[in-house]
């Protein structure tokens, strides 16, 4: 087996961890690799390292990735997986870890039951979205946001879905959320809560214009088509 290593490199108990987990592995039969990220960060003490490979190939390269981190690494993570469907395991060193499933300090042990098979892979839909102006599509796993940015204005949204015309919202911006982001961003702007094993998607404005605009759901497979039109120089869309 070939194992990956992601991680926030901005967290101190990850590199006092850092050489257990490679003495670790170094006595397991799988191969590690370390994304280049953390081979280049500043912080690294510069001891002996496995292969390193660069963070986007990393999904090419292994057969599963251990991020370790909070959920921002977790998220990351998986955008740059993209469609590749390579499972991921969240180790949780951040503030908040609720995609996260072990703890750093358990570690070995729990590594010890996955190389063992001891593990359930869970699935969760993810969204793709082609953007006019980018060369790659954008992948997440909670929600693609729409917004305005530094506009002072708001924006007109018109909204497809698979071809057929939705609805135009005069809003701060919109968002498409998974049922995994159903507790996140969209449940901040009055989106409902939806069970992560759910076919539906979420798409919800930000602060619209009108007590008439709410939170609509659709099937996972839909292809929505969205319009911007706005003054502004430009708008952001991010995963």
């Amino acid at each position: 087996m070939k194992i990956g290593l992601v991680a926030n490199t901005g967290k101190p108990f990850f590199w006092e961890q850092y050489p257990a987990i490679l003495a670790w592995f170094a006595k397991q039969e799988v191969t590690l690799t370390i994304a280049e990220s953390i081979a280049n960060a500043p912080e690294n003490p510069g001891i002996s390292q496995p292969l390193v490979t660069p963070d986007e190939l990393l999904p090419h390269r292994c057969d599963m990735i251990l991020a370790v981190g909070g959920d921002g690494t977790m998220l990351r993570t998986i955008a740059m997986i993209g469609a590749k469907e390579t499972p991921v395991l969240g180790i949780n060193v951040g503030g908040l870890g609720f995609l996260t499933e072990i703890l750093l300090e358990s570690f070995a042990d729990e590594m010890t039951k996955v190389l063992a098979g001891e593990y359930r892979l869970e699935k969760r839909q993810i969204l793709k979205a082609d953007v006019e102006g980018l060369d790659k599509p954008l992948y997440a796993l909670n929600e693609i946001v729409l917004d305005k940015g530094g506009a002072i204005r708001v924006i007109e949204i018109e909204v497809h879905i698979g071809g057929e015309y939705l609805n135009a919202y005069v809003a701060d911006g919109l968002l498409i959320s998974t049922p995994t982001g159903s507790t996140g961003y969209s449940l901040s702007s009055g989106g409902p809560i939806i069970v992560p094993s759910t076919n539906a998607l979420i798409i919800n404005p930000i602060c619209p214009h009108s007590l008439t605009n709410r939170p609509v759901i659709v099937p996972s497979d839909s292809k929505i088509e969205i319009i911007v039109r706005t003054e502004a120089p430009a708008f952001i869309v991010s995963p």
